[in-house]
């Protein structure tokens, strides 16, 4: 709990120059609200899996290592979150993947939005189109989700950090 405590704080003092709408505590108590305790994980990618990753998304996975929270109640797994960064434009912007146990998209919440212009990601029908998604799903602009105007950039940055969290 103490290393939680840390790295959500260490993120929160990240969050620089943006728009927050979420800090990290609210966005996983908003993705387990029903679990009695979220924990969390460092999760390493082997060469391999890496390179399964970079071919789904067709581009170079960026890091090898994510720290995944898990929602629990008593010795059951209720499911997992991925705050992660993808670069909208120029600036990254900071989202929560929530999961499902079996790696189904419960939510999406964006939790930092830096660029001038293409916040409307934030909204409730574009993050609502994750709703449902997984591993089997393209999660691309123009096939299964829609695009944004005038935010085609950042539209398309939450997709890919969506897919890479399901993979």
């Amino acid at each position: 709990v103490r290393n939680l405590i840390f790295f959500l704080v260490l993120l929160s003092s990240q969050l620089y120059a943006g728009t927050v709408y979420l800090t990290p505590q609210e966005a996983l108590k908003r993705a387990f609200q029903g679990s009695a305790e979220v924990v969390s994980e460092k999760k390493g990618l082997a060469p391999e899996q890496k390179k399964r990753i970079e071919k789904a998304l067709g581009g170079k996975v960026a890091k090898d290592q994510w720290i995944f929270y898990l929602g629990k109640s008593g010795a059951k797994v209720d499911g997992y979150a991925l705050i992660d960064h993808e670069i909208g434009k120029t600036e990254p912007i900071t989202f929560l993947t929530a999961l499902d146990p079996k790696g189904v998209v419960k939510g999406v919440e964006i939790l930092v939005y830096r660029e001038p212009i293409g916040g409307e990601v934030k909204s409730e029908n574009f993050r609502r189109q994750f709703v449902g998604k997984k591993e089997a799903d393209p999660i691309r602009i123009g096939q299964d989700i829609k695009n944004i105007t005038g935010a085609t950039l950042s539209s398309r940055a939450v997709s890919v950090g969506v897919k890479r969290a399901v993979l």
